[in-house]
This record gives structure tokens, C-alpha cells and sequence, in this order.
């Protein structure tokens, strides 16, 4: 068997190059692409909660209404309640919680209320839904003429997703 020769090589080399620098790219894209699509952005929620009433004479009950934007899950917030700008050492966390809190604060209603007698009891904050809390007189003391703020954060983002103040 006869074997052709060529000595002219100098083709091979600039296609071999090509092909490979090509392979790098896809090889490249694809794993850019693997790893931004591994990566989930959680959007913020959207919503208005404002503060209903607050009323001293009921062991100092503060009642929140979302007024209308998204649903919230309960169990991604956390409740933070700020008087006169001092933010207060204990918070609502670990939401919704099944009877009643002791010490800080008093038995939860509303959306925040985990008792599977809650008729609200699915872990999501709707659009005119009400939810309530009465700060205990170890956490806080109210009188007339102090500003409550009440900063609700969604953990996934740590976003602020509304942020009511009155006047008591």
C-alpha cells in the first residue's frame, strides 16, 4: 500500500486553531449559563399594610390591615416595632405562632395566629386580612402622643416591605 506525503502542512494548524478556540467559547457559554440559571432572584414583595388602630385600654393591642398589593407568607417575615424611634429589644419572629406568646407580647389574632381553628390558618397574608398584636407591658409601655412604627421585613431578601408609623 502506497501512503500519499504531504510536506505542505501549514493549512492544518490555522483550522485546528478555529476549532479549537470555537469549542472553548460554547464550552464557556455553557457554563456561564449553567451557573446564572443555578442562581434564583427572589423579587421583593410588594404591599400595603397599614396600621388599623391601636388601642392602650386593650393591653395595648396594635392592629394591622394589608391594604392591598401581594400576598405575604407569614412564615418569611419578621415583625419589627419601633416607639418614638427606639426600636424595642424583642421582636415578632417565627410567624405565625399556635396560641400565645408570653412575656413580650400577648395572644397574636389575625393572620398571625397559627391555630388550625384560624379560619386565616394558611400561612399567607391577603389583601384585607387583619393582623394583630398586644405589646406587653415588660416590652413596652405606650402612652398617648407616642409614635409606633411597625417594620415588616421579608427574610428571603431582607427587604423592608412596608413600614406603617402612627401616633398613639
Amino acid at each position: 500500500m502506497r501512503f500519499l506525503n504531504f510536506s505542505n502542512n501549514s493549512a492544518v494548524s490555522p483550522v485546528i486553531g478555529v476549532i479549537l478556540l470555537i469549542a472553548i467559547t460554547v464550552a464557556s457559554s455553557g457554563a456561564a449559563f449553567i451557573v446564572m440559571n443555578n442562581y434564583e432572584l427572589e423579587k421583593p414583595v410588594i404591599t400595603l399594610i397599614e396600621i388599623e388602630s391601636i388601642d392602650l385600654s386593650n393591653h395595648q393591642e396594635v392592629i394591622l390591615v394589608h391594604k392591598g398589593g401581594e400576598s405575604i407568607d407569614i412564615t418569611q417575615i419578621n415583625i419589627l416595632i419601633s416607639i418614638n424611634d427606639e426600636m424595642l429589644d424583642h421582636n415578632l419572629v417565627n410567624l405565625p405562632v399556635i396560641g400565645g406568646i408570653t412575656g413580650f407580647y400577648g395572644a397574636l389574632g389575625g393572620v398571625f395566629w397559627g391555630s388550625p381553628s384560624n379560619q386565616g390558618h394558611d400561612n399567607r397574608w391577603d389583601p384585607g386580612e387583619y393582623g394583630n398584636f398586644k405589646i406587653a407591658s415588660s416590652n413596652a409601655v405606650l402612652k398617648t402622643g407616642d409614635r409606633i412604627k411597625v417594620t415588616i421585613v421579608h427574610n428571603p431578601t431582607n427587604l423592608v416591605i412596608s413600614s406603617p408609623a402612627c401616633i398613639v
